[in-house]
């Protein structure tokens, strides 16, 4: 259904499609386990709002971020001088523009432990959250024999490590680091959409901001489209929800590898399925 798409680009596609009301779904490897890379800040966000509705956590909270915290990226991430930032902002930031320095000082304030067990506790038996980005690179550099995370992104960014190297550590490997399945991952936008209102709210408006989406680039004018992505040198991924004018909401997740660097063409064909699968879902819906 979706092959024609990325076999010219040497690309294999993981994907899924949920209609949030009626529970009809399609998908194509839709079991598999799929590595969630930035995706994993969903789940973050997820956790965080509702330690704030149990009135455990105070998102006003400010938080010292430091030299010490940056990983390098956007947001505080790349920040040059320190600062002070409402964790409730952090989270924000962790969302709108993937910090990931963001994330890891969220999951530090609110203890990783809750994240771990968030899959078992909404059934999500083909999801393993094992911690926040900054312990993702760790292992990264250590597979890499990288003396520390300040060495590592200019490693990544010259392109000296090839994809097959790359292949070979923990962050590909799907036991070994944060990951999922795209069934899923739709399961868990369908929770999102339909949980507590006050929590719903926030996590939905962190992904409707956010401005690096890819699965909405072609879709028509009139959707609102929600999204969370994720990429990896050799990974692009997105989840999303499509809210269509008529009131159908699609929750849609689409993981792509590939072992070139075409990139923006993988990008486009990522958008088309998720085009593809909305008009397939509708058509049976005819």
């Amino acid at each position: 259904m979706l092959d024609d798409l990325f076999d010219p680009l040497d690309a294999e596609v993981y994907a899924h499609i949920r209609d949030i009301d009626d529970g009809r779904a399609l998908g194509v490897r839709e079991t598999t386990p799929v590595i969630l890379v930035s995706v994993i800040k969903l789940f973050i966000a997820w956790e965080f709002r509702c330690r704030v509705a149990e009135g455990t956590i105070d998102p006003a909270t400010p938080i010292r971020v430091t030299a010490a915290d940056r990983l390098g990226g956007t947001g505080t991430a790349g920040f040059r001088h320190d600062a002070h930032i409402a964790v409730g902002d952090l989270a924000g930031l962790m969302m709108e523009v993937s910090d990931n320095t963001a994330a890891d000082v969220v999951v530090r304030h609110m203890g990783a432990g809750g994240l771990r067990s968030l899959p078992a506790r909404l059934g999500l038996t083909g999801t393993r959250l094992i911690g926040s980005p900054r312990a993702i690179l760790e292992e990264l550099a250590r597979d890499l024999d990288v003396n520390d995370l300040e060495a590592l992104a200019p490693v990544l960014a010259s392109g000296s490590v090839s994809t097959a190297e790359l292949r070979g550590t923990s962050v590909w490997d799907p036991q070994r680091t944060n990951a999922s399945t795209p069934v899923d991952l739709t399961r868990f936008l369908e929770h999102v959409w339909n949980g507590p209102p006050e929590v719903a709210r926030d996590v939905r408006g962190w992904m409707r901001r956010q401005l690096t989406g890819r699965l909405a680039r072609l879709a028509p004018s009139e959707v609102v489209a929600h999204g969370r992505s994720g990429s990896l040198p050799g990974w692009l991924n997105e989840v999303a929800v499509w809210e269509w004018p008529d009131g159908r909401r699609h929750a849609i997740a689409v993981f792509v590898r590939t072992s070139r660097p075409n990139f923006r063409e993988v990008e486009r064909a990522m958008s088309l399925a998720a085009l593809r699968l909305t008009e397939k879902l509708s058509a049976g819906n005819a």
